[in-house]
């Protein structure tokens, strides 16, 4: 029977694929409607999208923005129970996951704020807060609390509180700035350097 449906499935994907593209626009816009609206179909065709990446995007994880994946959402975990401010910056490997460990010192989940920039293989486990405007490291595993403005790096980590932490992520695309907002990117004037 599994296989019977895995080759409907195979037949169908196409078809959801451009229907999701054509109703909701985009596979973060479905994401918001399966909460709300759950179909086993079209839950398939998300997860499906995402483990194509070799990741997986909680439905019920909560975005205040779509984050924007300078490397594509590449091998990217973010748990049902994270919350992520506006305009975070998420690079490949990233685990946001939550720590449901009964008597754990750090059950819970993640709660990441704003403008936070996450660097390559950057792990951040339990229920930790992020503040506003920080840096995670690559590589960098964290399990506590980090103030507004700091960053983390090393392994095991290291914060080190800063100042006025602008996380913009720019790049330049035939000689045009751009710069992250709303998980999308933006034709920007030069940034000050």
């Amino acid at each position: 029977m599994s296989i019977l449906k895995d080759m409907v499935f195979a037949i169908l994907h196409p078809f959801l694929k451009l229907y999701i593209r054509i109703r909701f626009g985009s596979f973060w816009v479905l994401k918001e409607h399966l909460k709300r609206h759950p179909s086993k179909l079209l839950d398939l065709a998300y997860q499906h999208h995402f483990m194509a990446m070799d990741s997986y995007v909680g439905i019920n994880s909560t975005l205040a923005t779509v984050p924007y994946f300078p490397h594509r959402c590449q091998g990217v975990y973010i748990a049902d129970t994270a919350v992520l401010g506006k305009n975070v910056i998420i690079f490949q490997q990233v685990t946001i996951g939550g720590n449901a460990l009964i008597g754990s010192k750090g059950q819970g989940h993640p709660v990441i704020g704003d403008e936070v920039y996450i660097g390559a293989g950057a792990k951040i486990i339990g229920g930790v807060t992020i503040g506003d405007h920080c840096r995670i490291g690559a590589n960098a595993v964290v399990y506590q609390d980090m103030p507004p403005h700091s960053v983390a790096v090393c392994s095991p980590t290291r914060i080190i509180q800063k100042e006025n932490l602008d996380n913009t992520f720019y790049t330049i695309i035939d000689g045009q700035y751009y710069a992250t907002r709303d998980g999308k990117l933006v034709p920007v004037d030069p940034p000050q350097m």
